[in-house]
């Protein structure tokens, strides 16, 4: 029988030169099997093609057009039981890879007999010599440009071939996919970089988890194919064929693959009035009618995530399809978990969730969340660790920010990161994007790596007529001269005053050292009583650093603590404006005190 063809509806057989599809191979094609002129799997089939559009962006056709189609080359073939091969190219353009806004696609359905050669059950494989390119934009979707399966075919040697990709790793065979069994686990090989995710291969994935076997959507490289007990391949017209050699390897073509098979033609059994295209009797017109009403109203009231604010939903980790549908509706986010279900099948989300915390809106789809929850569009915050202030102030702003969470005291958490006591000063201050649900340890962590960073770089390049012995004493000034001023061109020059201090055997006398000392007994202002507190952090009594940061420091600061300034000033004090006077003399000092001090 000669081929039904019609592109666009229309019954013909030709197309122009100026096809996309003829001059590039732009375009994305289904193969689907009709039994007793019903469609096989037909939803998977056209979740596939849409899938396609999106990935190329090409203009979904309404499925209205596509079956009226089939029916129609149907009904002119008058074949019961036939293979339909639908087409959809991205339009017609002159010479050139670009094309204008607005192109139509053109659709083509054609009818053909079944093949009269289905694989027997004595099927051999081999490995073709010509395998896969890695184009995640292209993997999983079928379109039109199969040059690499051509190539794979054309030193074709059995009756079906196996390509790898540019690892070494198993794809496919060449018009279907591979899967192995072996030790009760169901292998197959992930397809995120290459290769086409066949309609059978989401069903089979289904009915080996409901069979109780393990599920592996992996790498599978040939020596974890060669060790398998048992071999199938699948597509839409041979459904599941044994294998039965590959090279001089034999396999089993009975237990679980013949236990799969028997399970995949009861469900296609359950399918069988889905989506049939026969022609519609008035009585069954109108049952049709009050169904897709039925439907329409069913999916009008389950299409929604139900919440009236914002609000973060956690998907746990190891979660499937099923357990998340069932555990938003008992959270009455949903209100169909049938809905949520075949809705996470058509768009493959079973096997692409990915643990989270995720925003929940008002009036978001059902599909948006999933293609959030597939995507890992999980929530982020901005977490800002201001200059100067201590590491319980850190840990009490982050223990209390709900995106965190908290799960060891602070020295418990300090200890985990290897760190010993003096712990302040390590944690760099700046804003750090976070996963909601990060630690408070995970935080810290990159604040540390970040500080030892900055620290290593300036400490590799220091001058030699510095006094520090190690980096920390680099910090412990760095935090000094962070409390005493905000002003980033006083920072070098107040770096300068200590450590020309220290070199003359001087106290540095600084209040914020004090300030430190006291801890919570600090009122706001300090007394001649407070700067005699015992504590190895008075620098009024001990000469010499403190033998610990008081807080955080600031890249300037730190920068400054490097590169003090080279005068001869060994005091200032503040001004009423927040800067500083400075004087190489105490008497000098003292003036300065009473031209800015007095009446304060």
């Amino acid at each position: 029988m000669t081929p039904i063809v019609l592109i666009n509806g229309a019954k013909r057989s030709k197309t122009t030169v100026f096809n996309r599809n003829t001059q590039f191979g732009d375009g994305l094609f289904e193969t689907c099997v009709v039994e007793s002129k019903n469609i096989l799997f037909w939803p998977y089939h056209l979740a596939r093609l849409n899938k396609g559009c999106k990935k190329l962006g090409i203009d979904q056709v309404d499925e209205s057009f596509w079956l009226s189609d089939i029916r129609n080359a149907l009904s002119i073939s008058r074949l019961n039981n036939c293979v339909v091969k639908i087409i959809l190219s991205r339009g017609e353009s002159l010479r050139g890879y670009g094309f204008e806004d607005g192109i139509k696609p053109v659709r083509i359905v054609i009818v053909s007999e079944m093949p009269k050669s289905i694989p027997n059950q004595k099927l051999a494989l081999d490995f073709c010599e010509s395998g896969y390119a890695s184009n995640p934009k292209l993997a999983g979707i079928k379109h039109c440009n199969r040059l690499e399966q051509i190539l794979a075919r054309a030193d074709l040697k059995s009756d079906e071939g196996i390509m790898l990709d540019g690892d070494g790793d198993v794809i496919s065979v060449t018009q279907g996919n591979i899967f192995s069994i072996y030790a009760n686990t169901l292998n197959t090989p992930r397809l995120e970089h290459c290769g086409i995710e066949g309609t059978r291969r989401a069903i089979i994935l289904e009915i080996a988890s409901k069979l109780g076997l393990q599920i592996n959507v992996g790498a599978l490289s040939v020596d974890k194919l060669m060790e398998s007990d048992e071999v199938f391949i699948t597509n839409s017209v041979m459904g599941i064929q044994s294998v039965t050699k590959i090279g001089d390897m034999s396999f089993s073509s009975n237990g679980e693959t013949e236990s799969i098979k028997s399970a995949f033609e009861e469900k296609k059994q359950s399918m069988d009035a889905w989506l049939s295209v026969k022609k519609n009797k008035t009585f069954s017109r109108l049952i049709k009618l009050a169904l897709i009403f039925v439907l329409g109203v069913w999916i009008w009231t389950s299409k929604d995530i139900l919440v009236e604010d914002s609000q973060i939903y956690h998907l746990q980790k190891g979660a499937t399809i099923d357990a998340l549908a069932i555990d938003l509706h008992n959270k009455k986010l949903i209100n169909s978990k049938a809905y949520f279900k075949i809705s996470g099948m058509v768009v493959g989300a079973s096997k692409k969730l990915q643990t989270g915390y995720y925003q929940l809106e008002p009036e978001m789809s059902v599909l948006s969340f999933l293609d959030k929850a597939t995507s890992g569009d999980v929530v982020r915050q901005n977490i800002t660790l201001i200059e100067g202030v201590t590491l319980d102030d850190y840990y009490l702003q982050l223990s209390q920010n709900p995106a965190v969470s908290v799960k060891k005291t602070l020295p418990e958490l300090m200890q985990s990161l290897g760190m010993n006591e003096p712990y302040e000063g390590w944690i760099f201050p700046e804003t750090y994007q976070i996963t909601y649900g990060d630690s408070i340890q995970s935080i810290f962590s990159r604040a540390h790596e970040s500080m030892k960073g900055q620290l290593d770089v300036m400490w590799q390049v220091k001058s030699d007529t510095l006094p520090f012995n190690a980096p920390y004493e680099a910090i412990i000034l760095a935090s000094l001269i962070e409390k005493e001023t905000a002003h980033h061109q006083e920072k070098s020059m107040i770096a300068g005053v200590f450590l020309r201090r220290l070199s003359e055997g001087m106290r540095l006398q600084t209040d914020p050292s004090v300030i430190y000392a006291l801890g919570d007994a600090y009122t706001g202002s300090l007394s001649k009583k407070d700067l005699r507190i015992e504590s190895p952090y008075n620098t009024y009594r001990h000469k010499g650093l403190p033998p610990g940061a008081i807080g955080s420091v600031g890249y300037e600061s730190l920068y400054a603590a490097f590169h003090p300034d080279n005068g001869n000033t060994l005091y200032f004090v503040s001004k009423k404006d927040g800067s500083h006077a400075f004087a190489e003399t105490y008497q000098a000092h003292k003036d300065n005190i009473q031209q800015y001090l007095k009446g304060i």
